[in-house]
């Protein structure tokens, strides 16, 4: 099974790797193009990176919200939560059942983002939120900072999740995750501007492309080795 992960996750790097620049080109191209309107999402995330450099790493939290996200999915997935724990530095859960999206759940769901987003949509329902906009860009901003510097730094210093299924096919499955979840995250959080059947139009597209482009060229090595 491991060698069939690895073998999977090598053919679909193409896809993940056309998808994430897709991604990121098309949240630059808007966000650069606009003049103030998201300056609080750019502060938000300004904010928490000079925040961890100055000051600290707020490890308990992230732990907290980490093993949260494993008993989050393992509640969705049918387990049952027998132990929660967290520390300053680790923490730990027990579930009845385990599975590879409970494992790396913590690595693509920013769980305190998602939170922040119910939060802002819940208001929606008894207030007026327009005026509350440019603060929700902000929370978002600092909440996926959050999520993203100390999600780099737990991975860099070494995680037992990744080894469960492998750590070459987690990062792939991890990376590929990431690019839906922050597609989803994109259309949420700028209604207006992300269009996510075209983004995701543009991702089939650009990934063709990649293959395409891999096959001439091997095609071109292959032709080359048979003239010599």
């Amino acid at each position: 099974m491991k060698f069939i992960r690895n073998f999977a996750a090598v053919l679909s790097i193409p896809i993940v790797a056309a998808s994430a620049y897709t991604l990121i080109r098309t949240f630059l191209d808007f966000t650069g193009k606009s003049t103030d309107y998201y300056i609080p999402f750019w502060v938000g995330i300004l904010c928490y990176v000079i925040f961890q450099i100055a000051f600290y790493k707020p490890m308990r939290t992230y732990v907290f919200g980490h093993e949260l996200t494993h008993a989050f999915a393992g509640i969705l997935s049918g387990a049952k939560v027998k132990k929660f724990k967290v520390g300053s530095e680790s923490g730990h859960v027990v579930l009845t059942k385990d599975n590879i999206w409970i494992t790396l759940a913590p690595y693509f769901f920013p769980i305190y983002t998602f939170a922040i987003i119910v939060i802002y949509l819940f208001l929606g329902w008894i207030t007026d939120i327009k005026p509350l906009y440019p603060y929700f860009l902000f929370f978002a901003g600092l909440s996926i900072a959050f999520h993203a510097a100390l999600t780099v730094y737990i991975i860099g210093i070494g995680q037992p999740d990744l080894k469960v299924y492998g750590v070459f096919f987690s990062y792939v499955l991890i990376i590929a995750v990431n690019v839906v979840v922050f597609s989803l995250l994109m259309a949420l959080v700028f209604p207006d501007e992300a269009d996510l059947k075209n983004l995701f139009m543009a991702m089939y597209g650009n990934s063709i492309d990649f293959y395409v482009f891999l096959h001439e060229g091997i095609m071109q090595i292959i032709t080359a080795f048979e003239k010599t």
